[in-house]
């Protein structure tokens, strides 16, 4: 009997091949879309899992309740993790890893590799954690002080073999100028938020340091896991660093305490905060990403579901034919549902297929590591198989019913009246339904590119066009900084040249202030961004009260300051900045008085997502991890090529590195570029299988209205006239979508824009162009069967009346 079934549906379908290849096609591109989209989420959550007790393991986040606002950093003191497991026996085990986001400079045979990807890491670390090593001694790689661990790619670029170990080479950490390696680690996967090249000993740090540096409770530096028994619930452990806080922090630094804790697999997809050892991902990303999967998979059923119902004419006398001959209604539906689940798994079928294609320039596309073996692994097949029994019987359930429901002597007399009915209200429902959900992925794609947009294009307070960036790897210029400067200079394609420690996005130090304005004892803390005294100048930043930095007045080098505004009012300054003084805690805990020369505006040196902090702008100290070199728009090239020529001349032994400032900010947004991209992707397959539904429709339409259109034109009805009868309903339909679609997808902008210290306001001509868009769209997908009717001859369509 199943084998009937199948047999009836494959006649079926070869009957019907217009009808087969528009539901496949839908189908086929609805289950690749979900399926591309499925191995992204899984992707996504995959992060830190390849550990054996990932579920076990934790890291400890720290939060700084400062006057300008509450920041939270993924790294803590070095006595706290250690402290935990000493105070809590649940605490079985704990690694930490300090030293990120230092440069050092690798020599081996006087040949020289900038690295910047490095950490320093506890002698278990290795133990703690389950990366693979290809050579070397887990217990034992970062027992010793100047130990060594490489990644396979580090060490072939280092020695051009995975076979270091026992190899040594001179680095610039720390004074240490000699390491040696002790361990080769296989690259790590990208599914983790641990990422480096190369790990030197926390040993190291002890020895050049003192005894308590690794457990110590000032400073906040380390990025600190731990191993909690299951069953301990996470309220205990918070409990417990609270104690450890009252115990071991001083009152004055109190609010520059305040741990919290993270388990591992939530790290990638739930933290993004100011130090991340790489940039973690957005759970918001993975919603919309689900969801635009799940509305393009239920747009191809709805395909499905409607045409099969717009066909009931078609097949009810087929359907009176059975039953006269004595088939029940539960043999029919079975049959329907049949060919529903055959279709929709030839559509599966080739989907796997061409995901299997696509997935490696897609995973390139979204910067995600997806293999194509991915495809054929286990949860893959199981969610293909679901997706073919749902849509198949999701999709196929009510036209099986709505067509088995036939009466056998009504349909046999040619009475049923197609598309009229509960049907005919069914069909135009899914049709409202399938251009909502379109005209909500339009709307959104409008505002994810305006955003995108506007935070490329907006007004960020300095210059960022033609800025060179220079890496001053090891300080290698600072002591000739002057002479570094005037060598520049004397090239016309250079109009001016700067340096400072920090550069826009990227991190800066919060300095601890005080001031007489300031009612609160405890002071301030302000982010400080040192620079040089041309500074200014060079990115084109206004003084607006006050004066610049002058190189020619001593002091400005030592005692002057130049603050933002937004530090104004946190420093009640509103009646006047300028000429009054601060004091400005050292990194070495001594007060330093300074003098405000000048305000700024609250320029963007903050990426957009965040706000403007209030800061100030001094030259703490000759120390400056960039040079900005300000280029002549039509010398570029050879601006770059001097630029290079003098960095040899003066740090021959040091590597040439530069970039310009402004794709360093669009940098910052990739996520959100990425975003856009593949919104719009999607939102074209959406829009696409939508149409390729209603031209379905269209042409069912015309065809069962051919002879009310042959009898309209013999009446005198126009070409025009009978266009607008044929193309008004799906106009009303497209309408009542968007009427439906706009308080959805302004929720959903207005949600997705939260995340946005600065952002644009929804524009009401973003939803009139997107309704205006779907509905043209609309109109051209049904224009060609309609327009087809409209000029056909009458005398066909009425000759066997």
């Amino acid at each position: 009997m199943i084998k009937n079934y199948f047999k009836v549906a494959l006649r079926t379908i070869q009957k019907n091949p217009g009808y087969a290849a528009v539901n496949i096609f839908g189908l086929t591109l609805g289950i690749s879309s979900f399926l591309l989209i499925f191995l992204v989420v899984q992707y996504e959550f995959s992060f830190d899992k390849q550990h054996a007790d990932w579920q076990n393991i934790y890291r400890i986040n720290n939060e700084l309740q400062l006057s300008s606002g509450n920041y939270k950093y993924p790294t803590c003191t070095s006595a706290l993790a250690p402290g935990l497991q000493q105070a809590m026996p649940e605490v079985y085990d704990y690694t930490r890893l300090s030293g990120g986001g230092q440069q050092v400079v690798i020599e081996i045979d006087a040949e020289f590799f900038k690295e910047d990807e490095l950490f320093f890491a506890d002698k278990n670390f290795l133990q703690f954690f389950d990366f693979e090593l290809l050579s070397g001694n887990p217990a034992e790689a970062l027992n010793a002080p100047n130990s060594a661990v490489l990644t396979e790619r580090a060490a072939i670029k280092y020695f051009g073999t995975t076979n270091a170990v026992g190899k040594t080479f001179k680095a610039n950490a720390n004074q240490v100028t000699q390491y040696n390696v002790t361990a080769v680690l296989k690259d790590l996967p990208e599914s983790s938020h641990i990422q480096f090249e190369l790990l030197f000993s926390n040993e190291t740090l002890r020895v050049n340091n003192d005894n308590n540096v690794l457990f110590n409770w000032n400073g906040d530096g380390y990025y600190s896991y731990f191993k909690l028994k299951e069953g301990t619930s996470e309220a205990r452990v918070l409990s417990t660093m609270a104690e450890l806080k009252a115990q071991n922090i001083p009152e004055d630094r109190q609010n520059m305490f305040n741990p919290e804790i993270i388990p591992l697999a939530d790290i990638h997809l739930h933290s993004n905060l100011r130090n991340e050892i790489v940039p973690n991902g957005n759970i918001d990303f993975v919603y919309i990403f689900s969801a635009v999967a799940i509305f393009i998979l239920v747009i191809a059923g709805i395909n499905y579901m409607n045409l099969a119902t717009a066909r009931s004419a078609k097949r009810a006398q087929e359907v009176g034919i059975r039953k006269v001959l004595g088939a029940v209604k539960n043999q029919l539906m079975t049959q329907f549902l049949s060919e529903s689940i055959i279709l929709t798994g030839l559509s599966a079928v080739l989907s796997l297929v061409i995901i299997s294609t696509l997935i490696g320039p897609f995973s390139g596309f979204i910067d995600r590591s997806i293999g194509w073996s991915a495809v054929l692994q286990a949860p893959v097949l199981l969610v293909t198989l679901l997706i073919v029994l749902i849509i198949g019987f999701g999709s196929g359930i009510y036209p099986a019913i709505f067509l088995s429901s036939f009466r056998p002597v009504v349909v046999l007399k040619s009475k049923l009246v197609p598309g009229m009915g509960s049907s005919g209200i069914f069909r135009k429902a899914l049709v409202v339904f399938q251009f909502a959900i379109s005209i909500v992925m339009i709307i959104g794609t409008a505002v994810v590119y305006d955003q995108l947009t506007y935070m490329k294009n907006k007004p960020l307070g300095y210059e960022k066009e033609n800025i060179m960036l220079v890496s001053n790897t090891n300080q290698a210029v600072t002591p000739q900084i002057k002479t570094f400067k005037t060598e520049l200079m004397k090239f016309a394609g250079i109009e001016s040249v700067s340096a400072s420690l920090s550069k826009p996005g990227g991190l800066r130090p919060i300095i601890f202030i005080r001031s007489e304005t300031v009612v609160d004892d405890e002071g301030l803390n302000l982010a400080g961004i040192n620079i040089d005294l041309d500074y200014f100048n060079t990115m084109n930043i206004e003084v607006v009260e006050g004066r610049n930095f002058d190189p020619n007045i001593p002091t400005d080098s030592t005692q002057a300051i130049i603050v933002n505004k937004k530090a104004v009012q946190e420093l009640n300054m509103q009646d006047g900045a300028v000429g009054k003084y601060i004091d400005v805690q050292s990194f070495q805990g001594n007060w330093d008085r300074k003098q405000i020369i000048g305000v700024i505006d609250n320029i963007n040196f903050e990426p957009l997502q965040r706000g403007t902090e209030s800061c100030f702008y001094a030259n703490f100290f000759p120390v400056y991890q960039h040079f900005y070199i300000k280029l002549n728009p039509g010398m570029v090239n050879a601006s770059i090529q001097e630029v290079e020529r003098v960095w040899q001349e003066f740090a021959p032994d040091q590597p040439f590195e530069y970039s310009f400032l402004e794709d360093d900010l669009n940098s910052l947004y990739q996520s959100e570029e990425q975003l856009s991209q593949v919104v719009i992707y999607f939102a074209f397959l959406a829009v696409l299988i939508a149409s390729l539904g209603l031209f379905g429709l269209a042409s069912f339409s015309t065809e069962q209205r051919i002879k009310e259109i042959g009898v309209r034109k013999v009446l005198g009805a126009s070409v025009s006239e009978i266009l607008f009868i044929l193309s008004k309903d799906f106009a009303l339909l497209v309408v009542l979508a968007f009427v439906v679609a706009a308080p959805l997808a302004y929720y959903l902008a207005d949600w997705w824009l939260q995340n946005f210290a600065f952002s644009v306001n929804v524009s009401v001509l973003t939803f009139v162009l997107s309704g205006l868009g779907a509905l043209l769209i609309a109109l051209l997908t049904v224009s060609y069967k309609t327009l087809a009717a409209a000029r056909s001859n009458p005398v066909k369509a009425l000759r066997s009346e």
